[in-house]
């Protein structure tokens, strides 16, 4: 009996080991990815706009360029966030900078045209880019 409890111990022991290192792993960014399309913002805002089913087959989860002008900067404090390609309609391409110091460094401002490189998330009125870095 006190075997079989040291085993289930030892298991218990291991099994929270693995998801605390899950938990506690840093994400990977996309800065040293290759990138799996490139494309203006106002194509892709259509693209999802016009056919999202077909437009998350093609960027859904994927690493993407896109070329915009900025149109608005919200910072959070450590993150911010950078709407290019502004709709009359309101949408945009919103990527996420999380550090922002990368956005400040390079001095962006409104109105710049700029390419970010990020990992596309969706469309939830705007296309939704995280872990975002300028490209070069």
């Amino acid at each position: 009996m006190q075997k079989k409890l040291i085993i289930f111990l030892a298991g218990v022991i291991i099994c929270l080991g693995f998801a605390w290192y899950w938990y506690n792993k840093p994400r990977e960014g996309v800065a040293s990815k290759s990138t799996d399309a490139s494309v203006r913002a106002l194509q892709l805002y259509e693209a999802f706009n016009n056919n999202e089913a077909e437009a998350n087959k093609i960027y859904l989860n994927k690493v993407i360029e896109v070329k915009g002008m900025v149109d608005d900067l919200a910072n959070s404090g450590e993150e911010i966030i950078l709407t290019l390609g502004l709709q009359p309609t309101g949408g945009g391409i919103s990527c996420r900078f999380s550090p922002g110091k990368e956005v400040v460094e390079k001095n962006i401002t409104k109105g710049q045209e700029i390419t970010v490189k990020g990992r596309c998330t969706g469309f939830n009125i705007d296309v939704n880019l995280t872990d975002c870095v300028i490209a070069k």
